[in-house]
């Protein structure tokens, strides 16, 4: 959410842009939160919340086709406290007025803006190495090869930065890009239009030989839709021939032999159970000794004669 003085500032210019684009055939949105993460320059690099791109303008200038837009984010909350309770909140809002042109090809990554833009984060920034001095003790390069910001900034293209104050703008890919912080007011629907002029004129300065040696912007692959099958045609439905290394080698034949007869594995003999022994009990005295009984063995036929003579 933002305050009212910043919602009445945003109305406003959605107002304004609305108005320029339907009178001079341009696209219009008063919201577009895809620009918000699209390119990994500043003030897109740069720390805050409440992220807001708003007042949106599309369309062909002169032969260039360009998108313009405000970019809002809140990098501080300062707060005032008494006796550990605070007392009141005071939100830094920045608001970036950002044109985006469309390069005839590709460039190398660049980034350059003047070293006393209070906005942007100067870590790692170096200035560039060209053959005005004033150039360089005025402005700062961020994630730029020194060697490509040195054949890039012809005495045309720092001649047109002071001429048109084009204070901070970058490359990306087939892209240009150029920021302007409105330090009192907003950009008007005019400033907006003739700021696209200035950038063609500077696109018509860059060296020729620089054309081409960037890297384009990653597109979605598409998918493509899946094919049916296609039968084999006749002659390749057969199964080809091996190569020489690969081919089969002929089958030996084994002669034909009579069948086998299953072969069974004897059967080991179960022993015969033992009989109980009985031992020979002796007779009394005057008496004869009695025979003991007979039992026949299991598997053999009878004795003849069976009982024994004597056995009663």
């Amino acid at each position: 959410m933002v305050d009212s003085i910043e919602a009445k500032r945003i109305q406003q210019t959605n107002h304004e842009r609305q108005s320029l684009a339907s009178s001079s055939g341009f696209g219009f949105a008063a919201d577009a939160p895809e620009l918000l993460d699209k390119w990994p320059l500043k003030p897109f690099t740069e720390v805050g919340d409440k992220r807001i791109a708003f007042g949106v303008v599309t369309g062909a200038l002169g032969g260039v086709t360009f998108t313009a837009f405000d970019y809002h984010r809140r990098p501080k909350v300062t707060n005032w406290q008494a006796r550990g309770r605070t007392t009141m909140s005071v939100d830094t809002i920045l608001i970036d007025t950002v044109w985006v042109v469309t390069l005839p090809a590709t460039l190398p990554r660049f980034q350059i803006f003047d070293n006393a833009e209070p906005n942007f984060d100067t870590e790692g920034a170096v200035p560039p190495q060209t053959a005005d001095n004033k150039v360089n003790r005025s402005y700062l390069l961020v994630d730029t090869d020194p060697g490509v910001a040195t054949q890039l900034l012809t005495p045309g293209i720092t001649g047109l930065m002071k001429q048109f104050k084009l204070l901070n703008w970058a490359t990306n890919g087939d892209q240009l890009l150029c920021i302007k912080h409105p330090i009192f007011g907003r950009v008007k629907p005019e400033e907006l239009t003739a700021k696209v002029g200035e950038l063609a004129q500077l696109i018509a300065h860059i060296p020729p030989h620089l054309w081409g040696q960037g890297a384009a912007q990653p597109q979605q692959p598409q998918q493509q839709p899946a094919q049916p099958q296609q039968p084999y045609p006749p002659q390749y439905q057969q199964q080809q021939p091996y190569p020489p290394q690969y081919q089969q080698q002929p089958q030996y034949q084994q002669p034909a032999y009579p069948p086998q007869q299953p072969y069974y594995p004897p059967q080991p003999q179960q022993p015969y159970p033992q009989q109980p022994y009985y031992p020979q009990q002796p007779a009394p005295y005057g008496y004869p000794p009695q025979p003991q009984p007979y039992y026949p063995q299991p598997g053999y036929p009878p004795q003849q004669g069976y009982p024994p003579p004597g056995y009663r």
